[in-house]
């Protein structure tokens, strides 16, 4: 049978308006090359913008990707956060925690369990043990120590003090 037969066939029952559609129809094998406004492909599948971001964290236009968040989540761990300064340049937030015996009776320093990269911003803390109800005071020293005042009366042994500690 010629293929005049076979296309009289598609044509009597209905499918000849289907075979010109098909034909300017996009090819699987072209992988997506022959998309003709990609602009308004995006838009119709509703993308939004993050489709056309990278992925990074090295400036304020890219996505981040799990990479970017590290942490050590331990009795002393930390977290660090990723963030764009106000001056554009991306920096890591570090959030970082723990327990160190201190002194009774004594302010002094103490070093951090993992030192901040660049300086330290804010510390806090309280008594991690039972018994005296003194106060902890708890502050940044440098990037690298915390200084913990214990106000319990000063004696022989120690007493834990917890503590938050935020860097950068």
């Amino acid at each position: 049978m010629p293929v005049s037969c076979y296309l009289c066939i598609f044509l009597n029952v209905g499918l000849g308006e289907t075979i010109n559609k098909a034909s300017g129809a996009m090819q699987k094998s072209a992988n997506g090359a022959d998309i003709s406004d990609v602009s308004a492909f995006r838009n119709a599948l509703q993308l939004g913008t993050a489709a056309t971001r990278d992925v990074g964290a090295d400036n304020a236009s890219k996505l981040l990707d799990l990479d970017s968040f590290r942490s050590m989540m331990s009795g002393n761990g930390y977290i660090y956060i990723p963030c764009i300064a106000t001056t554009g340049n991306p920096v890591k937030l570090m959030l970082q925690w723990g327990t160190v015996a201190t002194q009774k009776g004594a302010d002094a320093g103490y070093a951090l369990p993992f030192a901040f990269p660049y300086a330290g911003l804010f510390a806090t803390g309280n008594r991690g043990t039972s018994g005296y109800n003194a106060a902890m005071n708890v502050r940044i020293a440098s990037r690298t120590h915390i200084s913990i005042q214990n106000w319990s009366p000063s004696g022989e042994g120690t007493e834990d003090c917890c503590f938050i500690a935020l860097g950068y």
